[in-house]
């Protein structure tokens, strides 16, 4: 197999030049749902892979500024990752610049955004150089650049409203300085376009060099998608989907999807384990059915990005399977340690049933250890929301609100 990440992901060498691609004799894990970052399990296309060869032809030679837009959730953070390893490990084999320099920086990295602490960071990782000014490190970069033949491609990815339009102004700046030594890759949402086109432009660029759209998946893109991560997870080379999903079933997934990857496997998670829970050997149309009414997965909500519910359902897909229908029941429903226990349980001798509550009530305490925000009303317990601080702030500061319709009615307990 190919060592060489650009191949083995996007097939650019179909591209660039003769060559082949096989992917044989991998490692496979047992999670086939995995939200890790698996270059494997990514499911690109001939359209996108002819893509990705034409931003490496671009960016290659430098004085470039390119992007990458798509959907919210559309995968656009899991590319960068890919392209960050891939460019690290064979950008070399494409360029004629003796020396490769490739940085990452995502919102996480600068949480305090300046000009001045995003060059202090390309300095620390370039020249190996601490608390400069913007002015010395530019100075310092570029005759290094030069003088080293060296080409410094930067990643900057999931930056968002004020600090995607600086960190875009001051990439153009850096650009105008190196200029054939720099190119930069810019993630974000289609609807953030505008900002970033803006930021670059009060830094001196006109406009993108190239752009990429992460496109939706297509019926057969998620067969594939679903081919890959059952084999990767039963380790098996040869294997029909259809023995796990039916035809019907896929179809139902990736249509409520409309295509993005990440709310596909979120239903197709779902429903395998739902299946599996019901001891049935095949996912069918019904089992999808099921999950999509539990919880809605629309990317957006309001001002929000992030759906409250989707965030929800990935949270609970870790927990074991009975922790998971209790949050899933309370989420429907307000309901006390006793009503969650016969819902789960149905009727039990006294002995039996007094060890089923205690676990339900103990599980009810442990919350807190699960950063989960819980109400306690009159009529017991309700699940609201939990792991995701956003979410988590926003219902600290509804019930701090004087007008808030929680405030006579019940406790809010964030734990």
């Amino acid at each position: 197999m190919p060592d060489n990440l650009l191949d083995r992901v996007f097939k650019i060498s179909r591209h660039l030049r003769d060559g082949s691609y096989d992917i044989q004799n991998q490692e496979f894990r047992r999670d086939p749902w995995t939200m890790e970052y698996v270059p494997e399990l990514y499911v690109s296309s001939e359209k996108l892979n002819s893509q990705i060869a034409r931003l490496v032809q671009i960016i290659k030679n430098g004085k470039s500024i390119c992007s990458i837009m798509g959907d919210i959730k559309s995968g656009k953070s899991y590319l960068m990752s890919l392209l960050d390893e891939g460019f690290k490990n064979a950008l070399w084999k494409y360029t004629d610049f003796e020396n490769i320099h490739v940085l990452f920086f995502n919102s996480e990295d600068v949480k305090e955004y300046s000009f001045t602490i995003y060059m202090q960071q390309i300095a620390e990782q370039i020249l190996n150089k601490f608390n400069l000014s913007k002015e010395q490190v530019i100075f310092e970069l570029t005759h290094y650049v030069e003088e080293n033949n060296s080409l410094v491609v930067v990643l900057l990815d999931n930056f968002k409203r004020e600090q995607l339009f600086s960190i875009s102004r001051d990439s153009a700046k850096i650009l105008r300085s190196l200029k054939n030594n720099f190119s930069c890759i810019l993630s974000s949402n289609l609807c953030e376009m505008q900002i970033v086109s803006d930021g670059l432009r009060e830094g001196g660029t006109d406009h993108f060099s190239y752009t990429i759209h992460i496109p939706e998946l297509s019926i057969e893109e998620a067969k594939d998608l679903i081919d890959k991560r059952m084999r990767y997870a039963l380790n098996k080379s040869s294997l029909q989907i259809t023995e796990i999903f039916t035809e019907r079933a896929i179809e139902t997934a990736w249509l409520e999807s409309k295509g993005n990857p990440w709310v596909l496997i979120s239903i197709l998670s779902d429903a395998y384990s739902y299946a599996e829970k019901r001891e049935s050997n095949i996912v069918n149309h019904s089992d999808i059915d099921s999950v999509i009414n539990m919880f809605s997965r629309t990317p957006i909500q309001g001002l929000y990005e992030d759906h409250d519910k989707f965030i929800i359902q990935q949270a609970l897909n870790n927990f074991p399977y009975r922790e998971r229908q209790v949050c899933e029941y309370l989420i429907h429903k307000d309901a006390t340690a006793k009503e969650i226990t016969i819902y789960l349980y149905g009727d039990l001798p006294s002995l039996e049933y007094r060890s089923k509550y205690m676990g339900t009530k103990s599980f009810l305490k442990r919350l807190k250890d699960k950063n989960v925000v819980v109400v306690k009303g009159n009529e017991g317990r309700s699940l609201l929301f939990g792991l995701n601080p956003k979410m988590r702030d926003r219902l600290t500061q509804t019930h701090d609100d004087k007008e808030s319709p929680l405030k006579d009615e019940s406790e809010i307990i964030v734990t």
